[in-house]
C-alpha cells in the first residue's frame, strides 16, 4: 500500500502542476476575454481534461487491483489538491476563509468542491472503463 501511495503522490503532482497552469491561463486570459463565471466554466472543463488524460496515461503504472486500491488514489489526490487549494488560498493569495470557501460552492457558480468529486471518483471510473 506505502508502493501505491508513492505512486499516487507522484501522478498528482503532474496533476497539481497542469491545474495550476490551468488557473493561470484562466487568470490571465480567459477571465479578460470572456469575464469571471464563463471563464470558470471553461477552466472546469479543461481543468477535467487535464485530470482524466494524466490519469488515463498513469493508470498502467499506478496498476490498481481492485475499487478499493482506485478509491485510495482518488481520495489520496483529492485530499492533497484541496490540501494545496486551500494553503495557497489562504496563505499565498491572503485570501480570507469565506472567499475559500466560497470557490465550493455550486450555487454561485463555483466549481471546485464538483471538481474535487470528479478528482476523487477519476481512478474508479477509468478502473471501470478499462
Amino acid at each position: 500500500m506505502v508502493d501505491l501511495l508513492l505512486r499516487s503522490f507522484s501522478i498528482w503532482f503532474f496533476i497539481a502542476v497542469g491545474e495550476i497552469l490551468n488557473g493561470n491561463i484562466r487568470v490571465r486570459i480567459l477571465n479578460r476575454k470572456f469575464g469571471d463565471k464563463p471563464a470558470k466554466k471553461i477552466g472546469f472543463f479543461t481543468g477535467l481534461i487535464i485530470i482524466y488524460s494524466i490519469a488515463w496515461i498513469s493508470m498502467p503504472w499506478l496498476d490498481p487491483k481492485n475499487l478499493t486500491e482506485c478509491f485510495f488514489i482518488g481520495l489520496t489526490w483529492m485530499i492533497m489538491m484541496l490540501g494545496l487549494d486551500i494553503y495557497v488560498g489562504r496563505f499565498v493569495f491572503r485570501f480570507p476563509w469565506n472567499k475559500i470557501l466560497e470557490d465550493f460552492d455550486i450555487r454561485k457558480g463555483n466549481l471546485l468542491g464538483l471538481g474535487m468529486i470528479l478528482l476523487f471518483f477519476c481512478p474508479t471510473l477509468l478502473f471501470l472503463m478499462s
